[in-house]
């Protein structure tokens, strides 16, 4: 599935007053909730066409669930 990759001026105007970004924002983007550190570098890469490498998906710990 390919998704659409903002340019860095979309990031930018996307922010909320609050200077966050939305979940569903960042779902549209491919950015998984919470975002990791360094996903708007990796965005903006993604955007000049490099090469990058899936953002990281924190996995739930598994006690946090009981």
């Amino acid at each position: 599935m390919v998704n659409y990759v903002p340019s860095p001026d979309e990031v930018a105007a996307a922010q909320t007053p609050n200077g966050a970004w939305t979940q569903k924002q960042l779902a549209e983007w491919d950015v998984p909730w919470p975002p990791p550190k360094g996903w708007r570098k990796h965005l903006e890469a993604k955007w000049r066409g490099e090469d990058v490498r899936p953002l990281p998906r924190e996995e739930p710990d598994q006690d946090a669930l009981f």
